[in-house]
């Protein structure tokens, strides 16, 4: 990706992140740091790979998102704000992209993956390893110590204990059964659930 158009897009999105979510962005720098490190190992297209990972949460900045906040892990995808920020994503990147004149096609593949990208069965369907690469990415920030740290900011410390943390708890553990394609993301993948604990 273009180091020059890289540069402004961060510029853009920082401070409507910032807005969103609280940890959002740290996410968001974490997760295109782990596209790049499987973009060294897995054949992809870093054009489509990065600008869907910068933009693919910017839909939370544009709802409101307490039912997805207050429900319990297991059932935060019977949200409504789950699946509106996905959408809204994917017009807001759509948005953006245009304003910088990226190309049309890119953009509208780019579209495809924000609008889906926290459905892996259906990203995985469409046999697009772009695709495939950014929920990994972005399943990866799930795990590790970095991962708990995320989940402690969205959710609270409180959290990290009793009902609702068995739940999120499972959820990755059988995660990593089912989010993961690449060798690439499944060997680190393993590594981040050993470091975190998951298993102890």
């Amino acid at each position: 990706m273009d180091i020059s158009f890289e540069r402004q897009l961060i510029k853009m999105i920082e401070p409507l992140y910032k807005k969103g979510r609280n940890g959002d962005w740290d996410h968001i720098l974490r997760m295109v740091k782990l596209c790049r490190y499987l973009l060294e190992h897995e054949k992809a297209d870093e054009d489509i790979v990065l600008p869907a990972a910068y933009l693919h949460d910017l839909g939370w900045t544009a709802i409101d998102f307490s039912d997805f906040n207050q429900a319990s892990p297991r059932v935060k995808t019977d949200s409504s704000s789950f699946i509106q920020h996905m959408e809204q994503g994917a017009v807001i990147a759509g948005t953006i992209l245009s304003e910088f004149k990226y190309d049309t096609n890119k953009i509208k593949e780019i579209q495809s993956i924000i609008k889906v990208h926290d459905l892996p069965e259906i990203v995985f369907k469409m046999n697009n390893i772009s695709a495939t690469l950014v929920v990994e990415a972005d399943r990866l920030d799930r795990y590790g110590k970095t991962g708990l740290a995320r989940f402690k900011t969205m959710f609270g410390a409180d959290k990290l204990s009793g009902q609702y943390w068995e739940e999120a708890r499972q959820l990755r553990i059988d995660g990593l059964k089912e989010w993961f394609r690449t060798k690439t993301a499944i060997n680190l993948s393993k590594k981040l659930a050993a470091e975190m604990g998951l298993f102890d």
